[in-house]
């Protein structure tokens, strides 16, 4: 089935509605949040989408549920900086990962943010008001991943807000295309979708500046040290190399990760289930900038727990893993303990892309297979 008529035939009355406004996980069907709605409500709302009952599983590090009331957003208590998380016991850390970010300045967003020159030639980054001394290694920022450090990059009001309006129009981008199609989507395909869409509306220059600058930064100064695998931030993946596997809503990519996924579901059993495939940059970028939301506005936290776009596996080969059943736990260090990640350790020839000990500034992930 060609592409056009996939977003043809998957569009729902669920996704038209969605499409329409800024709708909650729980909240689908009643309305959306008003465009002069407080900044913090948008964003919660935003990065809860992402995380949502549209989505057939759980992608890494969307750890949140919706606040209870979309009125009144839940504020979390302070970071607590705990001590390093042995491999097996990072669990109780990202049992914290559901907070929202602190309340910010409650003005009307504006549909277009423009920057002046001194914010878009300012480098360094606000603070925000509850820090943590500095880590004393990589390995105490990876294993307490979702604390703040002193040297985290962080972004400041007006940058957040525009994060936060991109977040939103890259949502409305995939209710309108499908879940499974959208992580494939290429970059031109969501600009394309979108100016042609109502229910989206064009990204303004504003906001195609805030992504290109996102892709092209420097990662290390996050503190993330992983390489960057996809060089082009308009890359495209074909329809013809990738294939939909049945029950998961995810693709693998054809030949390697195809034959590779069969075989691990052969030998370690039909409880094993591919939780994450084929992610191409637009997917990327709408799961990095919602884990920065979540970390309010801390791009070094987000980067912990997700790659920056352009620097994730997922667009070229890995795959992730997890339990029939087992929901968010997947994406936890309890996956570790179950008979499944046992069974492929027991295999010999199954590596993880990120260890405990890995030195690319990344949280223990014993779910990402290492494929490429």
């Amino acid at each position: 089935m060609k592409r056009r008529e996939f977003i043809v035939q998957s569009l729902s009355a669920s996704a038209v509605l969605a499409g329409a406004g800024y709708v909650s996980w729980d909240m689908l069907a009643q309305g959306s949040v008003p465009a002069n709605a407080p900044l913090a409500q948008r964003a919660s709302l935003a990065a809860a989408r992402v995380l949502n009952a549209a989505n057939p599983s759980s992608d890494e590090g969307m750890l949140i549920r919706p606040a209870a009331s979309a009125q009144n957003p839940i504020q979390p208590a302070p970071p607590s900086h705990a001590r390093p998380a042995l491999a097996f016991e990072q669990q109780r850390a990202e049992q914290l990962m559901g907070e929202l970010p602190p309340q910010r300045v409650s003005q009307p967003p504006h549909e277009e943010v423009v920057l002046t020159a001194a914010q878009k030639s300012s480098t360094t980054a606000q603070k925000q008001p509850q820090e943590q001394e500095s880590a004393k290694s990589l390995q105490d920022k990876i294993a307490n991943f979702e604390a703040n450090f002193t040297d985290d990059v962080i972004l400041d009001e007006a940058q957040y807000r525009l994060l936060v309006q991109s977040l939103e129009r890259i949502n409305r981008v995939q209710d309108y295309v499908g879940f499974g199609n959208f992580n494939v989507l290429s970059l031109d395909e969501t600009f394309k979708y979108a100016k042609y869409s109502p229910r989206i509306g064009a990204f303004t220059k504003t906001e195609k500046d805030f992504l290109d600058e996102m892709f092209t930064a420097d990662s290390s100064k996050l503190g993330f040290f992983g390489e960057k695998v996809v060089a082009q931030q308009t890359n495209v993946i074909a329809q013809k190399d990738v294939v939909k596997m049945a029950g998961t809503g995810h693709y693998v990519f054809r030949g390697q990760s195809q034959a590779f996924y069969k075989k691990l579901r052969s030998e370690v059993g039909d409880t094993l289930i591919l939780t994450s495939g084929v992610r191409n940059i637009v997917k990327q970028y709408q799961l990095f900038m919602a884990k920065t939301v979540q970390a309010g506005g801390n791009l070094s936290r987000a980067s912990r727990s997700l790659a920056p776009p352009g620097h994730s596996y997922h667009a070229i080969g890995d795959f992730d893993v997890g339990q029939v059943g087992a929901g968010l736990q997947n994406f936890t260090a309890e996956f570790a303990m179950t008979d499944e990640f046992k069974r492929l350790q027991n295999l010999g020839y199954v590596q993880i892309r990120y260890t405990a000990d890995n030195n690319l500034g990344v949280r223990y992930e014993p779910w990402h297979i290492r494929v490429v």
